[in-house]
């Protein structure tokens, strides 16, 4: 019988130790509050947005299976035929492990054809980033080194 009161008297101990070490200064400001929006797809699809610098960024991994325009993107179910795409140059995407249930926690995955085609998989508006827009954010977050 003394274990289960060894151990509330632990846990009595620890949450007393940490909510006494858990205080801020009151004279400390609040973190600024981040930018934030939403950006809608061509299918109705709402994404979080997040400025980050002077950058503004998606929140959220794109789901769209139609380009900006419309037109639908080929969807691709199997890793064999995934592979094959850059033979053909087909624009495409897939489901991460090539499983639809992943699709509403990661997104989609798109093929370079699909990325680079000129209907834009991107929402109207934005756009696919360029290399010097990663290199700034990459900078501006500390850089490649950082931790």
């Amino acid at each position: 019988m003394k274990k289960p009161v060894a151990f509330f008297l632990s846990l009595f101990i620890i949450y007393h130790i940490t909510t006494a070490s858990g205080c801020k200064k009151d004279d400390a400001p609040p973190p600024p509050a981040p930018d934030t929006g939403t950006v809608t797809d061509v299918e109705g699809n709402v994404y979080k947005t997040i400025k980050i610098g002077t950058q503004v960024w998606m929140a959220e991994n794109l789901k769209t299976a139609k380009y900006r325009n419309g037109n639908p993107i080929n969807l691709v179910t199997g890793e064999i035929a995934w592979r094959n795409l850059n033979a053909s140059k087909t624009p495409a995407y897939t489901y991460s492990e090539f499983n639809v249930i992943n699709a509403g926690l990661y997104g989609h995955l798109y093929n370079w054809y699909a990325v680079n085609d000129n209907r834009s998989i991107a929402p109207s508006g934005w756009h696919i980033p360029t290399d010097a827009e990663w290199t700034l954010l990459i900078d501006y977050l500390g850089g490649k080194n950082t931790i």
